[in-house]
């Protein structure tokens, strides 16, 4: 790197010598995400390299472009798994290596930042998590506290059972206690995430899949509670559609565990009219097993990681990064794309602290990053398929789902 910045030196201006890479590929999620770049960060990035060309691809297909050796120099990715995959792959350039790196750290909230294999191979671009959402009309016509959520699972049980049990509305549609995602469980490790935040609340956020070097499962352990998850979950089923054939925002719905701050616009588009959180629905932590213990959710969002390239392209992508992460474009961006802040400087603007931002705020310090290792989500696949077989389909008991399920990831690692 050393000597590519001398030879731009010599080269008049380092934006000169930059520009001879004029096409920089910027891959983020397709939608809102890609048209953000385009309009807004593109611009700005141009102001400072006004001849560099960048485009804007999705990642839908990601993974078969990596098999053709066809990648894009930046992804704006997730967190987790995808860093330390990739990384292990030699696909990613670690951020510690490029000039500037110590200051945009100290800038990040550290709960945030993880290193795979002793070094950084990601960029928090914004954070977001899961809070449980309530009707607060349904919990009145239930004779339920609408300003007392249910703390603990057996709260969560009493409270949608009295729900249910409510009369169907004017339409004929059923009211429901609750309702899970059954519809993407097919979808694999991604739904795990939506899951994984309800089973850290009940074992206070100790046990994930897989213990911290990711080589053994550490699900089947008694103190992890996993059968006493599944069995709980089959029992919350009881008062839920199969799918989410009506959901939280039809206002047939009492409770929904897995709200993220990131669907907020759903809100607007609510049956009859919009919902307004803290008048007629409400924001509760994710119910604990014991009544006063911490409630733990999911850590999600985009980590920025830079594809390995030739050095122009690597130093354009961290330049890119930058731009990406200036306090007032990394804000502008978060009230777009309904995201959380990873910048400490942001979490104290009013945006942040209205009643439908400031829980998850709060929230964040509690949150569980996906696990970063390549076999955690062959691990999860195993574990959704053992919860349908639970709480869909009734098969197999809890423990028995749990010793089949720790059996098949042991032989994953015996591979």
């Amino acid at each position: 790197m050393k000597k590519w910045l001398i030879g731009c030196a010599l080269a008049l201006s380092y934006q000169t010598c930059a520009a001879a890479a004029t096409k920089l590929e910027v891959m983020t999620p397709a939608g809102n995400y890609m048209n953000f770049v385009r309009q807004e960060v593109i611009p700005e990035f141009n102001k400072r390299f006004p001849d560099v060309k960048v485009v804007v691809s999705n990642d839908e297909n990601l993974e078969t472009r990596m098999a053709a050796g066809d990648l894009p120099n930046l992804y704006a990715g997730v967190f987790g798994y995808q860093p330390a995959k990739y990384a292990k792959m030699g696909k990613l350039a670690y951020f510690d290596q490029f000039e500037g790196y110590q200051e945009l750290v100290e800038r990040i909230d550290p709960v945030f930042m993880r290193k795979n294999f002793g070094r950084s191979y990601y960029i928090p671009w914004n954070v977001t998590t899961q809070l449980m959402i309530y009707n607060k009309e349904l919990f009145r016509e239930a004779g339920l506290d609408p300003e007392q959520p249910p703390k603990t699972w057996d709260e969560f049980l009493v409270a949608a059972n009295k729900i249910n049990q409510l009369p169907p509305r004017s339409d004929g549609s059923p009211v429901y206690g609750t309702v899970l995602w059954n519809d993407v469980l097919s979808t694999g490790s991604w739904y795990w995430g939506m899951l994984a935040q309800l089973y850290y609340n009940f074992n206070g956020g100790e046990y994930t899949l897989l213990n911290r070097f990711g080589t053994h499962p550490i699900f089947d352990k008694q103190d992890a509670n996993m059968a006493t998850f599944l069995s709980t979950m089959q029992r919350v089923q009881q008062y839920a559609p199969l799918t989410m054939e009506k959901s939280f925002f039809s206002r047939n719905i009492g409770m929904w565990p897995q709200f993220g701050f990131g669907w907020k616009a759903n809100l607007a588009e609510a049956a009859q009219k919009p919902m307004v959180i803290g008048e007629d629905v409400g924001l509760a932590p994710i119910p604990t097993l014991n009544k006063g213990e911490q409630s733990y959710s999911t850590l999600d969002g985009r980590a920025l990681m830079i594809f390995k390239s030739d050095q122009e392209l690597e130093q354009l992508s961290w330049q890119f990064v930058q731009v990406l992460m200036d306090d007032e474009l990394n804000h502008k961006a978060n009230m777009t794309l309904g995201q959380l802040p990873a910048l400490v400087s942001l979490k104290e603007r009013p945006y942040y602290k209205s009643a439908e931002a400031k829980p998850f705020v709060e929230q964040l310090p509690y949150t569980i990053m996906s696990e970063p290792f390549a076999q955690s989500a062959d691990v999860a696949n195993i574990i959704l398929q053992q919860y349908s077989k639970v709480v869909l389909k009734k098969e197999v008991t809890p423990q028995q789902a749990v010793d089949a399920a720790s059996q098949q990831a042991k032989d994953i690692f015996k591979q």
